[in-house]
């Protein structure tokens, strides 16, 4: 068998990945394994022994046409088939796709031949957006910044295959010993983070550093970072006293981390691919998580891991971080931190809102069967009325299209589309089964018109079963009775 797994995100999601590709190889032990990533973030890689081939897209060279001062398109394009060609005669049995973006999309697509088996986004014959499994829909729709998913990216990577994790799957790589010269206990601060405005300032790190400093004493601190990362870490030391600060910013290659983290006592940083790295090789972690992100998907999974929540940088003080460390290192876990657990949920938040509460049990509801949740407020009730009372005139009118054409009745279907959006912002609690409805409603298949309204159809009926779950029972017999079915 000859697989071909894409994973084009950044380092930490190749880190994440790891696992899973562990995984792919105990179940093929005998199959060809290669992974496709992009140049800039290959050193992940290495140390990566379940694949037999590394495979490198050389995005800037196709690019590179694009962005000169007359625009080439026939030559990037050209560009881009030399890259593809020699991969699509590799006739790969099955693509794996962990990238799930747009282009990735297209990308295996193009590499997939008439018996392969796709897991992953991809596109329909006719170019539509395509997530070809069930988890690649339930990924569509649940999963992202402001959704309500709590399954770890990792755990869906398993999931999407039908594969189950061992122990073995989270081992660091084999690790040679790091000649830094650090002392046998330190902790690890990582600087920077996979965005800027995931970061802390150099002020707050020292801050917290202080803070540190003042319950615990002469601690060693090992400053890890990019090299583009190095003045801050030069103003954190400069700021700091009382610890024993060893600056390894811009001085390490990524594997060098891999040694220093596997060696440390805890490990502090942002979102970033560190704290994936620190997963592997079991290392006690703080994931200070600020900003648009959401933790559930891409929080540590090392056994003891924790993380401290804040909106904005300026929300959570140095001080407050420095509390928490040093706290730790005693063996108290503060009530503010959000805490690594077994289970479908990576982690357990304790002060968590009724209405976030009710999304991420109503995700499990629709997907896994579980009780449906009690619809707390009176708005949840009225946002699935006026959604079946809009779904079930939209059935209407597909009913209507063999009989008067698709152009006269696609008007009122689009404002049906546009009510239903309008829903999901005015009754949030409602988000995860809407957003279901619409990776229903992508994951239709081409075919004559009559095949795509049939399968539309039945998204709707489908839909309008989920909604009657939170419609009073009074509610449907009017309905019933309205429509002369008593």
């Amino acid at each position: 068998m000859k697989i071909l797994i894409l994973q084009l995100a950044r380092l930490g999601d190749i880190y994440m990945s790891w696992p899973v590709m562990r995984a792919i190889r105990r179940q093929y032990p005998d199959a060809q394994i290669d992974l496709l990533t992009r140049p800039r973030f290959e050193g992940a890689v290495e140390g990566l022994t379940a694949i037999n081939r590394h495979l490198s897209l050389p995005s800037a060279n196709i690019l590179e046409p694009l962005v000169q001062e007359n625009a080439d398109i026939e030559a990037s394009m050209e560009r881009l088939t030399n890259f593809l060609n020699p991969l699509k005669a590799e006739n790969y049995d099955w693509i794996i796709n962990l990238t799930f973006s747009p282009f990735s999309s297209y990308l295996t697509h193009a590499l997939t031949g008439e018996n392969t088996k796709v897991n992953g986004y991809t596109r329909f014959s006719d170019g539509y957006f395509n997530p070809s499994d069930e988890m690649s829909a339930y990924f569509y729709a649940q999963v992202g910044v402001d959704k309500a998913n709590r399954v770890h990216l990792a755990d869906i990577f398993t999931s999407m295959l039908n594969l189950e994790y061992i122990e073995e799957d989270w081992a660091a790589p084999v690790i040679a010993a790091n000649n830094f010269n650090l002392p046998a206990n330190y902790m690890v601060v990582h600087v920077g983070a996979s965005e800027k405005h995931k970061a802390l300032s150099p002020a707050k790190w020292a801050e917290a550093l202080n803070t540190i400093a003042a319950a615990r004493g002469n601690l060693a601190v090992a400053l890890v970072g990019a090299a583009s990362e190095h003045l801050d870490a030069q103003e954190i030391i400069r700021q700091t006293s009382g610890l024993r600060m060893y600056d390894l910013v811009g001085k390490t290659k990524i594997s060098d981390l891999f040694s220093i983290i596997n060696s440390s006592d805890l490990l502090i940083g942002c979102d970033s691919a560190p704290i994936h790295m620190a997963s592997l090789t079991d290392t006690p972690t703080l994931n200070i998580s600020i900003g648009h992100v959401n933790f559930w998907e891409t929080g540590p999974k090392a056994s003891i891991g924790f993380i401290l929540r804040a909106e904005t940088e300026e929300a959570l003080s140095g001080t407050k971080i420095g509390q928490v460390v040093s706290q730790l290192m005693e063996g108290v876990v503060d009530d503010s931190l959000i805490v690594r657990t077994a289970g479908l949920a990576s982690f357990a938040k304790e002060d968590e809102s009724a209405a976030d509460a009710f999304q991420w049990n109503l995700v499990q509801a629709i997907y896994l069967g579980t009780p449906y949740p009690m619809a707390e407020r009176l708005e949840t009730i009225q946002g699935a009325m006026k959604l079946d009372e809009v779904n079930r005139f939209m059935i209407e009118q597909f009913a209507l299209i063999p009989q008067l054409g698709l152009e006269k009745v696609a008007g009122l279907i689009e404002r049906g589309e546009e009510i239903i959006k309008a829903v999901s912002r005015i009754v949030p609690e409602l988000s995860p089964l809407i957003n279901w409805y619409h990776a229903e409603k992508v994951r239709v298949a081409p075919g004559t018109q009559e095949e795509i309204r049939t399968a539309t159809v039945n998204v709707h009926e489908r839909f309008g079963q989920l909604l009657r779950i939170y419609i009073p029972q009074e509610e449907i017999l009017n309905e019933e009775a309205i429509d002369g079915t008593l």
